[in-house]
C-alpha cells in the first residue's frame, strides 16, 4: 500500500502496521472506535487521520508521539519527550488544516508569521523542521 492509496482511517492503521508502527496503529484504531467516548464526543475522523499520516510520514522526531482525540474527532499528536525543551502538539483538523503549538530547544514558542497557530500541514512541517523540533524523514 502506498500513501496515495490511503482513503480511510482503517487504511491509515493498515499502512502504519505495514511500516512496523504497530503500537501507533493500535492507538489510531482505538481513537477511531467509540470506546470511552463522552456522550457528545465523536471518534477520530478519516480526514484527521489522513492529515496525521501525511504529516507523520514526512517528519522524523527525536521523541515518540502520543496520540489523543479531541471531542470534535481531531487526532492530536503530541511530541513532548525530548531531552531538551522542544515540544510540539498538532491538532489535525481535516484536509490540510492543522492547529499547533511548539517550543524550540531553548523553550521559546515557535511562531509562523501570518498564520497564528492555524495553518496547513506543509507550512507547519517546514517551520518545525526549520526550528529544529523535527527533521525531514528520508524514507517512510
Amino acid at each position: 500500500m502506498t500513501l496515495a492509496d490511503i482513503a480511510t482511517i482503517s487504511d491509515v492503521s493498515a499502512y502504519l502496521r505495514e511500516t512496523g508502527e504497530d503500537e501507533l496503529a493500535d492507538r489510531v484504531d482505538y481513537l477511531a472506535s467509540d470506546a470511552d467516548l463522552d456522550p457528545d464526543d465523536v471518534p477520530a475522523t478519516d480526514e484527521s487521520a489522513l492529515g496525521f499520516l501525511e504529516f507523520y510520514s514526512g517528519i522524523k522526531a527525536d521523541s515518540i508521539v502520543g496520540l489523543a482525540c479531541s471531542p470534535e474527532g481531531w487526532i492530536v499528536g503530541e511530541w513532548q519527550w525530548y531531552p531538551d525543551e522542544r515540544s510540539a502538539t498538532v491538532w489535525f483538523l481535516g484536509g490540510e488544516q492543522v492547529m499547533f503549538t511548539a517550543n524550540k530547544k531553548n523553550g521559546e514558542f515557535v511562531a509562523i508569521a501570518g498564520h497564528n497557530n492555524i495553518t496547513t500541514i506543509p507550512v507547519v512541517a517546514e517551520a518545525l523542521v526549520k526550528e529544529g523540533v523535527f527533521s525531514w524523514r528520508t524514507s517512510p
